[in-house]
């Protein structure tokens, strides 16, 4: 429980104030506990992040695995399924979303000790290597366009990121956002160009 805590109050602040305003302190504050105790439970403020990001990811890794679990079921409409999910894992914490950006970040991760590097890694593999065998699915089956199903996923994924970084951009300098409409545009040009018809 003081782990959740500590991972929400973490989020919090970088959500307010950014990463590098992050102290222990103010995490402790935040989650009311005493530093001495929030010490028990992690060495670093790097340490609550990287443990809040691996377990959102977690999250996305499920509803990834239920896709794929039930890709047959779900194959006339695998890629708004598989859409749906980026939306999911995005909409569900969006500062752990944006945090797991900012520490894939390779000056970031480069930063990390190599315990949190590998957590980090490790999650994001999982992801990645569900990504892949939904799309390699898609291109096997004859849904999606012959190509290489592993940069299809990239294309993909990265498309979805690419609209998120734009949006929190507009938000953050003229506090106009499009998102909604900017995700479903794409998810309609990408379903034109993968989609065999």
């Amino acid at each position: 429980m003081r782990r959740e805590l500590a991972m929400d109050a973490a989020m919090a602040v970088y959500n307010e104030e950014g990463y590098h305003a992050i102290t222990m302190e103010k995490i402790a504050e935040r989650c009311e506990i005493s530093r001495a105790s929030l010490y028990l439970y992690f060495k670093n403020k790097d340490e609550i992040l990287i443990n809040a990001i691996v377990d959102h990811t977690e999250y996305f890794t499920d509803l990834l695995q239920e896709l794929y679990d039930n890709r047959e079921r779900m194959r006339d409409n695998l890629l708004k399924e598989l859409w749906g999910r980026f939306i999911n894992f995005y909409e569900k914490e969006p500062e752990t979303f944006n945090a797991s950006l900012y520490f894939r970040n390779s000056e970031m991760i480069l930063n990390l000790p190599k315990d949190l590097r590998d957590n980090i890694n490790e999650s994001a593999s999982k992801v990645v290597s569900l990504q892949h065998k939904i799309i390699e699915y898609g291109v096997k089956t004859g849904l999606f366009i012959d190509c290489n199903p592993m940069t299809l996923s990239e294309v993909i994924w990265t498309s979805f990121l690419g609209i998120i970084q734009l949006e929190r951009s507009k938000q953050v300098f003229s506090h106009k956002v499009h998102l909604e409409t900017t995700r479903d545009l794409a998810l309609e040009v990408l379903s034109r160009g993968i989609i065999k018809q």
